[in-house]
């Protein structure tokens, strides 16, 4: 059972995270693609490091990788701006686009 502070430290974390979406299963979905896409962009950091290239944001889509987007220069509205881009440009293409 965890103590009332670490109780407090999780729930405050989840707040930050998703606290707008009440349904604790689409608060676990965000929370997922949100490591999911961390995930891609230290796979292609990796890649970089190693002498490969970038395979999920290169081409038109180097500028909405994680690390770009959580810059230290960039202010809460642009990235703001930039993920919603981002998330309209990276949406899913059917089987019939491949």
């Amino acid at each position: 059972m965890l103590d009332t502070d670490t109780k407090r430290r999780i729930d405050s974390c989840r707040d930050i995270l998703v606290g707008k979406v009440p349904d604790p299963k689409s608060q676990v979905e965000q929370i997922t693609i949100a490591l999911i896409y961390k995930f891609m962009d230290d796979m292609d950091a990796e890649a970089e490091e190693l002498g490969g290239k970038r395979s999920f944001f290169a081409g038109k889509c180097a500028k909405y990788g994680r690390a770009k987007l959580m810059a230290p220069g960039i202010g809460g509205f642009d990235m703001l701006a930039l993920y919603s881009e981002a998330i309209v440009r990276m949406k899913p293409r059917s089987h019939k686009e491949h």
